[in-house]
């Protein structure tokens, strides 16, 4: 009898440990946060397009300064945090993980236009690329291999740097930049900016000999795409009606 009892324990006790982790982990008692998720307000709002209505309760929420959809954000992210807490130690080590394997300075190789070599790099430290160029060496043979190492050595190696999101993004908190093109006469840079989240761009025009935006443009849409023509720093811009 002692027999089958000592062997009845062994039997438990390895079907114990074969159970997986996850077991032991869901009869852990959970943490206490708002069990419900904050509901939206609804408030029927009618939409209309194409010969159809129906009925949006959530319109409401496009007036992003509206004080409820602002408490109702807050709510939303308490509820998020609280939810999440325990496993705050492993995000940070997700994140550690995830960052290591980043390179400190990530760049394109450079795009040969003209008389100029264009690229993009992510700066160390920071979230957002920058675009620059550098006249590409003209110099074949010994001479080149001279010029080449001089300018590694020297300042005539550093590239101009023509557009910064990360100085935008300091600027507004925000930024996405959709068309980005060069004027075929490379003296101006033109680019739609989003800079609220929203997905409306607006069309920015740079001088890049005097590295000044050219003011009076009034030209804002969600959307469209821009064309330079081919003889000189004229563009053609086609917009989205916001409407259609």
């Amino acid at each position: 009898m002692a027999m089958v009892q000592r062997a009845t324990r062994a039997a438990s006790i390895t079907k114990t440990h074969l159970l997986p982790v996850s077991t032991f982990r869901r009869r852990q008692p959970r943490r206490t946060y708002a069990q419900t998720p904050p509901a939206a307000k609804r408030v029927p709002f009618t939409v209309s397009a194409h010969g159809k209505s129906w009925v949006d309760p959530y319109h409401w929420m496009r007036k992003t300064d509206d004080p409820d959809f602002i408490s109702y954000l807050q709510q939303e992210n308490a509820y998020a945090e609280a939810f999440m807490e325990d496993t705050q130690e492993m995000q940070r080590t997700l994140y550690t993980e995830m960052v290591s394997r980043i390179p400190s300075r990530i760049s394109t190789p450079p795009e040969r236009w003209g008389p100029w070599l264009y690229s993009q790099y992510i700066p160390e430290g920071k979230e957002f690329p920058v675009l620059c160029r550098k006249l590409a060496n003209e110099n074949k043979g010994w001479i080149s291999t001279i010029t080449n190492h001089l300018q590694k050595a020297s300042v005539l190696q550093k590239a101009e740097i023509l557009l910064d999101w990360n100085e935008i993004a300091e600027n507004y908190g925000y930024v996405h930049v959709g068309t980005c093109r060069i004027s075929p006469d490379h003296n101006f840079l033109a680019y739609t900016v989003d800079v609220s989240g929203s997905e409306e761009f607006t069309l920015q025009v740079k001088d890049l000999k005097s590295g000044h935006i050219l003011p009076n443009l009034n030209v804002n849409g969600s959307g469209g795409s821009r064309k330079s023509e081919p003889r000189g720093p004229y563009s053609n811009v086609t917009l989205i009606n916001k409407k259609n």
